[in-house]
């Protein structure tokens, strides 16, 4: 009985002492509901890495059930707390739809409480990066667009840099324009012209992932300029030939170059360069026709200015000498020009006192092919006799015709200066000025000492002698021997 009482007792005691326990651990904080959780943990990871996350109370309630839930309710992971061990930490192996919104929720007594979003972002390592050229290939006219797409096989949270020419394009400026993974140009140039490269890069604090494109070679085309057309000409076998040349000065190969005689084409095409070459027969002295050169590209198509075939022999020359002055009119050089009246191809040479005049000289130099000669110290030894001789530049057999000569020789006039000229100028407006002067005081002293109540004919009289004083004045010599005369009339009477 005692044996009964005293396991009695001991159960009662352990079962105050269970309650004590339980009591002990529940709520802390009277009548309270659960606090809200807090979920920490990073906000990015690689693919396939590891990260963990930690759910935390603020106070300890007993017993807890943690849930690690993405979106909008898929739990995850579930952990029990009977301990009261905190934080609770949840391991998460990332894949690629392992990114999203991710929540802590806690159950306690019926209730549940969830903390606030983190948001997660998984970085997946960049791949395949490659670059798409609009147009395609890129080929462009010089003021035309053109864009470069820079894209990936794979990765996520990506940033990119461009390169121009093995240059890092740091950032949007006159030539480019950088927006996301794109590199547009409105206007292309030379400048542009290149070849380009992108670099793609994802990068999680010290880490960083990073692929790189090939080269996309750029071309800027220039616009085609109109052709010129000339000709040459050469002996060949028993004949004369025509080397044609059609050129373009400007443009971006290759140029198809067509030939066109009076308006048909001729049976050959040259496709490269700038500059073609044809070959045509010709009879001197004859018209043969009137050359055009047209150049094609794959966008423009251009005539050059027509052209007359035709092979007019020389005829004899004349000479023009103009004298070259200094600042001051002082003669300081001589300037002959050779002039023919027809010839195609003129050849030129000069002669002094009827020797033929070398191509290098101290005192003098030719211009325009030999056409022009400039005599730039007129002395002594080059005073003489200039002629030149014109002949068929493609004849080597051909006659020398010559023109005739004209003297240059050294010569001491200088002109007066433009100071001279005004002070002689002012010197004889002054005289006129004063002689209009004298000649009006003249007038009226006369006036004054003659008596009013003269006749008509006496003041006519007077009058006509002042304008013989006046005019004596003015003529200078001729009046005063016309005075002279007068006298000696008054004496003999």
């Amino acid at each position: 009985m005692g044996e009964n009482l005293g396991f009695q007792l001991m159960s009662v005691l352990r079962f105050f002492s269970l309650c004590f326990s339980v009591l002990a651990g529940v709520i802390t904080k009277t009548g309270g509901s659960i606090p809200r959780p807090r979920l920490t943990g990073p906000s990015m990871a690689y693919v396939k890495s590891t990260v963990m996350f930690e759910c935390k109370l603020s106070e300890t309630l007993l017993p807890l059930t943690y849930e690690l839930v993405k979106d909008s309710g898929e739990v995850l992971q579930t952990t029990d707390d009977s301990q009261g061990v905190q934080p609770i930490t949840f391991s998460l192996r990332v894949n690629e739809k392992s990114e999203g919104q991710y929540y802590c929720r806690v159950r306690a007594k019926g209730q549940t409480i969830t903390s606030h979003a983190l948001n997660f972002e998984v970085v997946i390592p960049v791949r395949g990066t490659h670059l798409v050229s609009n147009p395609d290939p890129p080929v462009i006219y010089e003021g035309k667009g053109f864009t470069l797409s820079c894209r990936v096989s794979k990765g996520t949270h990506l940033a990119y840099i461009w390169y121009h020419n093995k240059h890092e394009v740091a950032s949007s400026s006159s030539l480019h324009h950088l927006s996301g993974n794109m590199l547009t140009v409105d206007r292309a140039t030379e400048r542009h012209a290149g070849y380009y490269v992108c670099t793609a890069t994802n990068k999680m604090g010290n880490f960083s992932r990073a692929s790189s494109s090939l080269q996309v070679n750029v071309v800027v085309k220039k616009y085609l300029s109109a052709p010129t057309i000339s000709f040459t000409l050469y002996h060949y076998g028993s004949g004369y030939h025509a080397n044609v040349s059609c050129r373009s000065e400007r443009g971006s190969p290759p140029v198809k170059f067509q030939l066109l005689l009076d308006g048909k084409d001729v049976p050959v095409q040259q496709e490269g360069s700038l500059e073609a070459w044809f070959t045509l027969p010709v009879n001197v002295g004859m018209d043969m026709g009137t050359l055009q050169c047209r150049a094609e590209t794959d966008f423009q198509q251009l005539l050059s200015d027509p052209k007359d075939l035709e092979v007019v022999p020389v005829r004899r020359p004349s000479v023009a000498v103009e004298y070259l002055q200094t600042a001051d009119y002082v003669v300081a050089a001589a300037l002959l020009q050779c002039s023919i009246n027809s010839g195609t191809f003129p050849l030129f040479s000069w002669t002094f006192n009827h020797s033929s005049l070398p191509s290098q000289g101290h005192s003098h130099a030719f211009t325009l092919h030999g056409k022009s000669l400039i005599l730039t110290d007129i002395n002594a030894g080059n005073s003489g006799y200039y002629s030149c001789r014109v002949r068929d530049s493609f004849n080597s057999n051909s006659s020398w015709l010559e023109s005739e000569g004209v003297l240059v020789e050294q010569t001491d006039f200088k002109m007066p200066s433009v100071a001279v000229i005004a002070v002689a100028f002012c010197c004889f407006l002054l005289a006129i000025i004063v002689g209009g002067a004298c000649c009006l005081l003249w007038s009226i002293k006369r006036e004054r000492n003659q008596d009013g109540g003269n006749n008509q004919d006496v003041v006519l009289q007077e009058q006509t002698n002042t304008e013989a004083d006046c005019t004596m004045l003015e003529t200078g010599s001729e009046p005063q021997a016309e005075e002279m005369d007068t006298v000696v009339v008054e004496v003999e009477v």
